[in-house]
C-alpha cells in the first residue's frame, strides 16, 4: 500500500513538471528547412573567437551542415551518428551516435528526448535553459541556451571546459 502511495504522489509531482517542460518546448516550432548560420566558438586560451558560417538543411531524418566559410566543410548529422564528406563521400565519425540524435533532438524539439536528458527553465527573455541531468552530457556541457522570439534563433553551448559557442540561425534568403 506504502508503494501505491508513493508511485501515486511521484507521478502527482511529476505531472506538473512535465506539463511545464511541455509548454517551454512548445515556444520553438521545430526547424524545418534550410537556415543560414553563423557560428562563433570561444576557445580558452584564445584572444579571440573563432567564427564559421554557412548553412543547414534540415530534412526529416537527417541534417545537412555546411560550412562554408573560412573553410569548406560538410556533415551529415542523423540520428546514426555525425559523418564527414572527405574524398567524395560521407565518412563516419566514430563514437557520434549521442552528437548526432542531441543536434536533432534540439533542431527538431524532439520532446522525449530533451526531457529525457535535460532539466528545462526559462531563462532571460525569450530563451530556454537546458540542463543536462546525466553523463554524457554532464561531462561535455554546463547547459544549452535557446532563444528566440517565434522560432529558434539562437544556440549557445556552453562546456565544462570553459568553452562556449552561439550559433545564430536566420531564414536562408535564397530559394533552391
Amino acid at each position: 500500500m506504502r508503494l501505491y502511495f508513493a508511485t501515486l504522489l511521484f507521478f502527482l509531482l511529476l505531472s506538473p513538471f512535465q506539463t511545464i517542460a511541455e509548454s517551454l518546448l512548445q515556444r520553438f516550432p521545430p526547424v524545418q528547412g534550410k537556415l543560414d548560420f553563423i557560428q562563433s566558438k570561444q576557445i580558452q586560451g584564445l584572444p579571440v573567437p573563432l567564427v564559421s558560417q554557412g548553412y543547414l538543411l534540415l530534412q526529416q531524418d537527417d541534417l545537412l551542415w555546411h560550412t562554408t566559410s573560412p573553410l569548406e566543410s560538410k556533415l551529415l548529422i542523423s540520428a546514426a551518428g555525425v559523418s564527414e564528406w572527405q574524398q567524395e563521400q560521407y565518412v563516419a565519425v566514430v563514437g557520434s551516435e549521442f552528437v548526432g540524435q542531441l543536434m536533432l533532438a534540439v533542431l527538431q524539439q524532439q520532446e522525449s528526448f530533451i526531457t529525457g536528458h535535460f532539466a528545462i527553465s526559462a531563462a532571460e527573455a525569450d530563451c530556454l535553459l537546458l540542463s543536462p541531468l546525466q553523463a554524457p552530457l554532464t561531462s561535455l556541457f554546463r547547459q544549452i541556451t535557446l532563444c528566440g522570439d517565434t522560432s529558434l534563433q539562437q544556440i549557445r553551448l556552453e562546456e565544462t571546459n570553459g568553452n562556449t559557442t552561439d550559433i545564430r540561425l536566420r531564414q536562408d534568403s535564397t530559394v533552391e
